[in-house]
């Protein structure tokens, strides 16, 4: 059933454990049920169960019964690609805004790396109400070469875990040039983008959203394991 299909293509598996529940304590409301969904998801996680439950010609039992099997089967998404470029007609893509939206989904941790950054940018702002909100974030900055932007980043978010590359030797030199976006273990934007206003809006920049567990707890694991054994260091001013 293509509904089913597309809806277990968008739901993550946490997701569709929680519609479900909230499905059988709400007699069946399809509003009530995806008031567990973030705000940035549940319009679209609403047309999807609208259309699955019309292909089950209103059978809510069946519904239920198709969210339960999508909460126990590990499923990764197809990658979207995430743009900033001029909206052309039939083009794939959402805008770097996608960068902030997965942030303000993030539920317990977010992990984010980033060159530079523009302090009044949305990811910022979104990184600053995740913090506000109890989600633990780990950011990722440069300081060879962007040592302004990182103290800045450290003083916007208190906190958070601010981390960057150990001074390399003498007459080494290397930068933290990654841009990635992870959140929950679930979900993970790696991306040409830096956390800037010109990155999401007039910037030619591409980036890969993935939602597939395996490869966003990889993520955290890579980051954590750099911080202990010093690849990583705590940030200091």
């Amino acid at each position: 059933m293509r509904a089913a299909a597309d809806l277990g293509a968008f739901l993550t598996k946490d997701e569709a454990k929680r519609i479900g529940g909230s499905l059988d304590l709400g007699h069946g409301l399809l509003h009530q049920a995806v008031k567990s969904i973030h705000a940035d998801r549940r319009e679209r996680v609403l047309e999807l169960l609208d259309a699955a439950l019309a292909a089950l010609a209103g059978d809510v039992r069946a519904l239920s019964a198709v969210l339960s099997a999508l909460s126990g089967v590990p499923r990764a998404a197809r990658p979207q690609l995430v743009w900033t470029s001029p909206s052309l007609p039939h083009s794939e893509g959402r805008t770097t805004l996608a960068a902030s939206q997965l942030i303000n989904e993030a539920q317990s941790y977010v992990y984010a790396a980033t060159y530079s950054a523009t302090m009044g940018s949305s990811y910022v702002a979104a990184l600053r109400e995740a913090v506000a909100r109890g989600v633990a974030v780990t950011l990722v900055v440069d300081q060879a070469r962007q040592a302004k932007t990182a103290t800045q980043l450290a003083g916007k978010l208190a906190g958070a875990r601010i981390w960057t590359m150990s001074p390399p030797g003498v007459g080494e030199y290397a930068v933290q040039h990654s841009k990635i976006v992870m959140i929950d273990g679930l979900a993970a934007l790696v991306t040409s983008a830096n956390f800037s206003s010109a990155a999401a809006e007039t910037n030619l920049e591409c980036g890969v959203l993935l939602r597939d567990a395996a490869l966003a707890t990889s993520i955290k694991t890579h980051l954590d394991q750099l911080h202990e054994n010093q690849f990583l260091v705590d940030y200091s001013a």
